[in-house]
C-alpha cells in the first residue's frame, strides 16, 4: 500500500485532533484540582503573568478603649500590602520521525495512535517535571542534592540519608500557579529526501511558588530503604500538621496533596499492613480501610489528611550532601 498525500492528511487530522485530549489525560500537574492558581495566557501580549499576594493580617485588639485611636494600637493595624510572585512561560516540544514503510506495514490508524501517545506523553513528561521541580526549589533548574530545595523539609536529615534520596512534597491547592501561553499542538513536515514524515508537538507553560510555606519536602530513601530511611505516615502527618498551623487552605473535601514516588507508596503500604518492619506509625486499625485498599490495588488513596498521588516525575537519585 502506498502512502497517498490524502492518507498523510488523514494521519495529521487524527494526531491534532488527539494530542489535546491523550496529553490532558498523562499530565498531572495542571489540574484545577492541584493547582487552583491557574492562567491561561493565550492571544494575549507578553510571556509573563505577575501574580498578586496578599500580606497576612494580624488579630485585632481584644480590648480598646472609648475615643482610643484603633491604627496606632498595637495588633490592630491591618494594612493591606499585597506582593507578587512572577511566572514565564518556556517552550517544550518533542519530535518523531515515521518513515513511509511503518505506514505502509502498520496501518495509518494504528500509527497515528502510537505516534500521538508518543508526543502527548513526552510533552505531559515534561511538563510535571517542571512543576515539581519548581514546587521543591522556586526553579526549573534539574535538582541534584536534597540541599537545592528552599522550603522545609520534614523527611530525614541529610546526614541521616545516603544516595538516591527521593522527594516527595505536600502543598495545599494554593501553593502554586501555573499559565500556559499555548496549548499542545502538532505541525508536520514530509521529507521526500527520507522518504518520512516529521511530526513536532511543543506548549508553552510554566510554574511559580506563590506560597512556600504551604508546601512541604519529605526526603526518604527509595525501593531499597530500610526502616530507618524509609518513607512513614509520621512524615506525611508532620507536614499536614504544619499546612495548618500557618492555616493553609486545603482541597473542596478538607485535604492536602501529597505526591510521592512509587518507592515512597511502597513503604507507605508496608506500614499501612503492618509489614515490611517500619519502625515508626503503627497505626492498628483505625485506618483498616486505608489498609486494605494498599494492600488490594498497591496504592495509598487518602490516609493523615492527605490525598496521595504516584508520580514517577519527582526528584529522585539525588545526593544528601
Amino acid at each position: 500500500m502506498a502512502v497517498s498525500s490524502a492518507n498523510l492528511n488523514d494521519l495529521y487530522s487524527d494526531i491534532v485532533a488527539d494530542l489535546i485530549p491523550y496529553y490532558d489525560n498523562a499530565v498531572l500537574l495542571p489540574n484545577p484540582s492541584l493547582i487552583v492558581n491557574s492562567y491561561n495566557l493565550e492571544g494575549g501580549v507578553g510571556n509573563t503573568v505577575k501574580i498578586p499576594v496578599t500580606n497576612a493580617y494580624g488579630d485585632a485588639n481584644v480590648s480598646i478603649s472609648d475615643n482610643a485611636s484603633i491604627l496606632t494600637l498595637a495588633g490592630t493595624n491591618g494594612d493591606f500590602n499585597p506582593s507578587n510572585v512572577s511566572l514565564s512561560v518556556v517552550k517544550r516540544g518533542t519530535g518523531s520521525r515515521v518513515s513511509t514503510e511503518s505506514m505502509e506495514d502498520g496501518g495509518m490508524s494504528t500509527v497515528a495512535g502510537a505516534t500521538t501517545m508518543r508526543l502527548a506523553k513526552s510533552i505531559a513528561n515534561s511538563t510535571d517535571i517542571a512543576g515539581f521541580r519548581t514546587m521543591l526549589s522556586g526553579s526549573e533548574t534539574e535538582l541534584t542534592d536534597i540541599a537545592n530545595i528552599n522550603v522545609t523539609n520534614d523527611g530525614y536529615a541529610a546526614a541521616t540519608l545516603g544516595s538516591g534520596c527521593e522527594l516527595a512534597v505536600v502543598f495545599s491547592p494554593e501553593a502554586g500557579a501555573y499559565a500556559v501561553k499555548r496549548q499542545p499542538e502538532v505541525k508536520m513536515f514530509e521529507d521526500i529526501d527520507t522518504d518520512s514524515v516529521e511530526f513536532v508537538a511543543t506548549l508553552r507553560n510554566g510554574f511559580a511558588q506563590v506560597q512556600t510555606s504551604f508546601i512541604r519536602a519529605i526526603a526518604t530513601e527509595g525501593l531499597s530503604a530500610n526502616a530507618a530511611t524509609s518513607a512513614s505516615l509520621d512524615q506525611f502527618a508532620t507536614s499536614i500538621a504544619n499546612l495548618r498551623a500557618v492555616n493553609a487552605p486545603t482541597d473542596a473535601g478538607g485535604f492536602y496533596i501529597a505526591c510521592i514516588t512509587p518507592g515512597q507508596e511502597l513503604h507507605l503500604s508496608k506500614e499501612l499492613n503492618g509489614v515490611g518492619g517500619i519502625a515508626s506509625g503503627s497505626i492498628g486499625s483505625v485506618a483498616q480501610l486505608a489498609a486494605n485498599d494498599a494492600l488490594l490495588q498497591g496504592l495509598v488513596s487518602v490516609a493523615v489528611g492527605a490525598r496521595f498521588v504516584r508520580s514517577n516525575h519527582l526528584p529522585t537519585g539525588l545526593a544528601s550532601a
